[in-house]
């Protein structure tokens, strides 16, 4: 069972091994796709991930951890093909929807597998090491994917889609390894039942809710972002090689991040952690300050950020979560980021096509405020209860 962690590591390098990232948008742009187009597509892909976020997390509890991924590899590898051969809307947006099912068997779950292995080899304390390590794996794999992914859409603008439906192909031979690790199984029996009554328990559990709600904050805030600096870039005519190579430092930034997570956290404490957020705000507010390409060269920071909160909002939620809900408490917090990607990217679209993207990421930091100052408040809620406790 130990073989299991780097399984994952090499899982998670090639989960997000995106080498369709640099040809996404120029590959919109040449089918006709406006700002508010693109980020309807991307928006498809969050609500049919909602869709799909709570219930893949509880069939991972039911089905196995190892069944899921395998599940969500054979779809990857469908929805790249498909992605491959659309040239219109509707038909990216069903590549979209393959693809939001796939990885929302991946969501949850990888990070389940990790703690239940360390749980039964009595290493719990090193969670947050390992799954910063994995994060980085996974960025580390996104920027060199960015890199080459660049250089054979210059090639041709679908090839990289076609390459990734191969190394989604790898994936499913890795997951065929993996070791289920022992552990509480939920049963199957009355299946949407639980599935409500574990949603609204975790909701209602005052030790997650702050620590839910920042982390969906972080994820819309940050996802939506990504796609608007790749808009003003690719505005100001950056060939799609170049676009690759910065995709790719935005990726290392992020798995710097994750990679320092433990000893930054144990260096900063919980509150100069949870303060290290407010990066994110500040380099929205700068791009929304003007519309020069230059403030892109400061997003690295936001993406050390995230890269740095991943592992942190993780390890605070799976320390109060039992082992046999684990992936579908995990995929409740991720369903809650997908509904406000869902809700903010249209606006932010709407505001990029009709008004400018300063004031798409003006509104970005704005909604940001307003998740973590909640965020803040339920901590403090919490806090003040008798046996309350500490959420990390």
């Amino acid at each position: 069972m130990r073989g299991n962690i780097p399984r994952i590591y090499g899982f998670r390098f090639l989960r997000d091994f995106l080498l369709i990232m640099p040809a996404m948008v120029p590959l919109y742009r040449s089918c006709g796709l406006d700002a508010t187009r693109i980020l309807l597509v991307q928006a498809i892909f969050s609500a049919a991930s909602l869709l799909f976020e709570v219930p893949s997390g509880y069939l991972a509890d039911v089905l196995g951890r190892r069944r899921a991924l395998l599940i969500g590899a054979v779809s990857m590898a469908a929805g790249m093909a498909g992605y491959g051969l659309a040239n219109r809307f509707w038909l990216f947006a069903g590549a979209e929807v393959v693809l939001a099912f796939g990885y929302s068997l991946f969501s949850g779950t990888e990070s389940a597998l990790i703690f239940d292995t360390l749980k039964a080899e009595s290493r719990e304390t090193e969670y947050t090491r390992i799954e910063g390590k994995a994060e980085a794996w996974t960025r580390v794999g996104t920027a060199i994917a960015a890199v080459a992914g660049g250089l054979l859409a210059a090639i041709w603008l679908r090839l990289p889609f076609f390459a990734n439906a191969g190394t989604a192909a790898v994936m499913i031979v890795i997951a065929f390894t993996l070791v289920e690790p022992p552990r509480p199984t939920l049963t199957s029996r009355a299946s949407l039942r639980q599935i409500m009554h574990i949603s609204r328990e975790s909701l209602a559990d005052a030790r997650l809710l702050p620590v839910m709600v920042l982390s969906a904050g972080i994820f819309a805030v940050g996802i939506v972002g990504i796609w608007g600096y790749f808009l003003r870039v690719t505005n100001h005519g950056i060939t799609v090689t170049s676009y690759g190579i910065y995709f790719a430092v935005f990726q290392c930034a992020t798995a710097a991040g994750a990679a320092g997570s433990s000893k930054l956290a144990r260096a900063l404490g919980i509150r100069g952690s949870y303060a290290l957020c407010a990066i994110i705000p500040a380099v929205l507010l700068v791009l929304a300050g003007t519309a020069a390409p230059w403030p892109v060269l400061l997003t690295p920071l936001a993406a050390a950020t995230w890269g740095f909160s991943t592992p942190l909002l993780l390890n605070a939620l799976n320390r109060h979560i039992p082992s046999d809900r684990r992936a579908t408490v995990l995929s409740v917090s991720a369903m809650l980021g997908r509904v406000l990607f869902v809700v903010v990217s249209p606006i932010f679209g709407l505001l990029s096509d009709h008004v400018s993207d300063q004031a798409g990421f003006g509104f970005l930091a704005g909604v940001f405020a307003v998740l973590a100052g909640a965020a803040w408040w339920l901590k403090r809620r919490t806090m003040a209860i008798p046996g309350g406790g500490n959420t990390g």
